[in-house]
C-alpha cells in the first residue's frame, strides 16, 4: 500500500498538471523540463518523507514510473527525469484572448490564498483519493502550515534546511548557550559576576526522559498532581507573594500543548459570544468556526496605532456589555504584533472582567518574552508578565490564563502546556480532555517538574531576554535600512508585525514578497493569515500589506534571511529603475520576476 501511494505522489510531481503550475520544479528539470534532477532532492520533499525517508524506496518507486528515465553515475548518485518535453498549457475557449477572464482568475487565486481554506493545495492523486472517503471534509490547516508546504514545494526538506532561514514558524531556537554570539556569551559572564546568573550555561537542562514502571500508566486527564503543584508553586512565587488566595493543583490542568488547551476549553464554553482582537493568532479562526456554540466577534485593532491595544477601562467595558461578550480571548504578548497589556493597564481589565463577569482567556505563552523597561513585581533585573498578578479571588475571578514549555522554555517538541484558572473551569476541561485526548504524557510530564523552579526560571529569563532583546534589536536596524517600517517595535514575543507598503511592487503586498522570498530560501508568513476570520463569514480580507517576520531561530538563521530579503528589495529596486527608464508597466501582483 506504501509503494502505491508512493509510487502516485512521484508519478503527480512530474504530470503535466503539476508542472503547468510548479514553477520550482520547472526551473529545476528546465525549460522543456526534460533536464535531470536529483532523486535526493526528490525523496527530500514534505509529501514523500510523510511516506517514506528511504531513498532506496523512493528510488524504486521511480524506475516503475514508465513515463520517466531514472540514471545512476559512478559515484552512486540517482537522477531522473522525464522523458517527453512539458507541452503548452492548454486554454480553455472562454478563457484565450479574454482579459476579464484572466482577472477573475487572479482575483479568485488571491481570495483562496489569503484564507484558511486555502492552506496547501493537495496534490492530484492525494485530493482524490481525500475525495472519494464518504463524509470526510477537506480541513484547512493554520496559515503557517499553509507557508512550511509553500516552503516545501520550493525545495525546503530536512535535508535542505541548513540552506534556508525559516522566519515563518513560531519556534524558538533551541541551541545551548555556549553555541550564542560571543558578544551575548560576554553580558551573560557580565551577570554571572554580578551574582545575577549562577551559570553562563543555564540554571538548567533535559537531557533525556526517564521511562519506568512508575510511569508507563494513564496519566490523570488534567495531568499528574506533581506537575501540576509544581506550576501552581511557580505563579504563586512569582506572581502572588503575599496574598490570601493562591493557586493549588486544582486550579492547573495539564495539556499536550496551547492549541489543544485553546481546545479544550472552547469544548467547555457554553453559548457565548467571545471577542478577539484583530491580528491574532492564526489558529484561533479554525479553531473557533469548529464550535456551533461559540459566535466570535471580531474586535479591529487601529492600524494607526500599528494594531496595539490601547482600549480604556470605559471601552473596554462598552465592547464587553455592548457586544454581549462572555468571553473575551487574546495572546498577550501579542502573536503577531508583538504588542503588550501590562502593568495597571493589565491590573484594569483583569477588574472590568470580575466586574462584567466575561471570562478574560489569555494566551501568555510568550509571557517571558518583554522587552519593555518596566520592571517585574518583585526583582529589577528581570520581566514576565501575567494576569495572574492582578487575580483577587484564583477560583472567583474569571480569568483564565494559557502558558507552557512551548517557548518561553524554549522546548516547543515536549508539546507540554497548561491552564490556570478558577476550579470550576479546570473541572470542565478535564471532562473535554476525558473524550478529547486523554491527557498527555505522563513520563514527560514527571520528568518536567525541576524545569518549574520559581529561581530557576528567573535566571533562565534574564538568559533568554539577553539572547532575544540582541536578536530583535539587530532585526529592527536591518528592517530599516531596507525600507521596511516598523512603527511600534515588538514589546513581546518573538515576532515583528511589517509594513511592506512602502516596497516596490510587488512585494509590497505580502503574496508577492512572500513568493519572491522562497526563491531566496528565505520564509516568512503573510500577514493576512492573521485577519481570524472563523467560518470565513467574512468576504475581505485585511493586513495584505504586512508579513510576520519571526526572530525564533538562531542569530546566524536571522542573519542569514535578513540578507536575502535585502537581495530580493535591492532586485526588485533594480527592475523598478530599468522599467521607468524604459517606460514598460512593472510590478503586476503576483508575477515571478524570473519570467519578465
Amino acid at each position: 500500500m506504501g509503494d502505491v501511494r508512493l509510487e502516485r505522489q512521484l508519478r503527480y510531481y512530474f504530470s503535466d498538471k503539476n508542472l503547468w503550475k510548479d514553477e520550482w520544479l520547472v526551473n529545476q528539470l528546465g525549460e522543456d523540463c526534460t533536464s535531470f534532477i536529483a532523486a535526493e532532492i526528490i525523496a527530500g520533499f514534505n509529501r514523500v518523507q510523510q511516506i517514506t525517508s528511504e531513498l532506496d524506496l523512493v528510488v524504486a518507486s521511480l524506475k516503475r514510473i514508465p513515463e520517466l528515465e531514472v540514471k545512476q553515475d559512478f559515484t552512486g548518485k540517482v537522477e531522473v527525469r522525464r522523458r517527453h518535453p512539458l507541452p503548452p498549457k492548454p486554454k480553455l475557449e472562454s478563457e484565450a484572448g479574454s482579459v476579464e477572464a484572466e482577472a477573475a482568475e487572479a482575483e479568485e487565486e488571491l481570495q483562496v490564498a489569503s484564507t484558511a481554506a486555502a492552506d496547501a493545495p493537495m496534490e492530484s492523486g492525494i485530493k482524490e483519493e481525500m475525495e472519494s472517503l464518504a463524509g470526510f471534509r477537506k480541513v484547512p490547516k493554520t496559515g503557517v502550515i499553509y507557508v512550511m508546504d509553500e516552503a516545501s514545494k520550493a525545495g525546503y526538506c530536512a535535508q535542505t534546511a541548513q540552506q534556508w532561514a525559516n522566519l515563518g514558524q513560531g519556534s524558538p531556537e533551541t541551541t545551548k548557550a555556549k553555541h550564542w554570539p560571543t558578544n551575548i556569551r560576554k553580558r551573560l559572564s557580565e551577570l554571572v559576576e554580578k551574582g545575577k546568573l549562577s551559570s553562563e550555561l543555564g540554571p538548567f537542562s533535559l537531557q533525556t526522559l526517564e521511562v519506568n514502571e512508575e510511569n508507563l500508566h494513564y496519566s490523570s486527564v488534567n495531568g499528574d498532581w506533581a506537575l501540576r503543584r509544581a506550576v501552581a508553586k511557580y505563579y504563586n512565587e512569582i506572581y502572588r507573594k503575599g496574598k490570601s488566595s493562591l493557586y493549588t493543583a486544582e486550579n492547573v490542568a495539564i495539556v499536550g500543548g496551547g492549541r489543544l488547551a485553546l481546545t479544550r476549553l472552547c469544548c467547555a464554553m457554553d453559548n457565548v459570544n467571545l471577542g478577539h482582537f484583530l491580528p491574532d493568532y492564526t489558529a484561533y479562526a479554525e479553531l473557533l468556526s469548529q464550535f456551533k456554540t461559540i459566535n466570535s466577534i471580531p474586535i479591529p485593532l487601529d492600524p494607526k496605532n500599528n494594531f496595539t491595544i490601547t482600549l480604556q477601562d470605559a471601552e473596554l467595558r462598552r465592547e464587553i456589555v455592548g457586544r454581549g461578550l462572555s468571553v473575551l480571548l487574546l495572546s498577550n504578548p501579542c502573536n503577531p504584533t508583538g504588542q503588550l497589556i501590562e502593568g495597571e493597564e493589565l491590573k484594569n481589565w483583569v477588574r472590568i472582567a470580575r466586574e462584567t463577569q466575561c471570562s478574560l482567556v489569555l494566551d501568555e505563552i510568550y509571557s517571558r518574552y518583554v522587552y519593555t523597561q518596566r520592571m517585574s513585581p518583585t526583582d529589577a533585573t528581570w520581566r514576565m508578565v501575567s494576569a495572574a498578578q492582578f487575580v483577587d479571588d484564583v477560583n472567583q475571578d474569571p480569568v483564565i490564563i494559557l502558558d507552557g514549555l512551548t517557548k518561553c522554555w524554549r522546548m516547543p517538541g515536549l508539546r507540554i502546556c497548561w491552564i490556570v484558572a478558577p476550579k470550576t473551569v479546570i473541572d470542565a476541561v478535564g471532562a473535554a480532555g476525558s473524550f478529547l485526548d486523554g491527557g498527555p504524557s505522563l513520563p514527560t510530564q514527571r520528568s518536567c517538574v525541576p524545569l518549574l523552579n520559581p529561581k530557576d526560571v528567573i535566571e533562565q529569563t534574564v538568559m533568554l531576554q539577553v539572547l532575544f532583546s540582541h536578536k530583535r534589536d539587530f532585526l529592527l536596524r536591518r528592517l530599516q535600512d531596507m525600507g521596511i517600517t516598523v512603527e511600534h517595535p515588538p514589546q513581546g514575543t518573538f515576532y515583528c508585525w511589517c509594513d511592506i507598503s512602502k516596497l516596490p511592487p510587488p512585494l509590497n503586498n505580502c503574496w508577492g514578497f512572500f513568493r519572491e522570498l522562497l526563491r531566496e530560501k528565505v520564509i516568512v508568513t503573510p500577514g493576512v493569515f492573521f485577519d481570524v476570520n472563523p467560518g470565513s463569514r467574512r468576504k475581505f480580507n485585511s493586513y495584505d500589506s504586512f508579513i510576520r517576520i519571526s526572530y525564533g531561530p538562531s542569530f546566524k538563521e536571522v542573519q542569514r534571511g535578513l540578507e536575502g530579503m535585502q537581495r530580493v528589495i535591492e532586485r526588485g529596486l533594480v527592475l523598478k529603475r530599468q522599467a521607468h527608464i524604459h517606460g514598460k508597466p512593472f510590478g503586476k501582483t503576483g508575477e515571478p520576476w524570473a519570467d519578465r
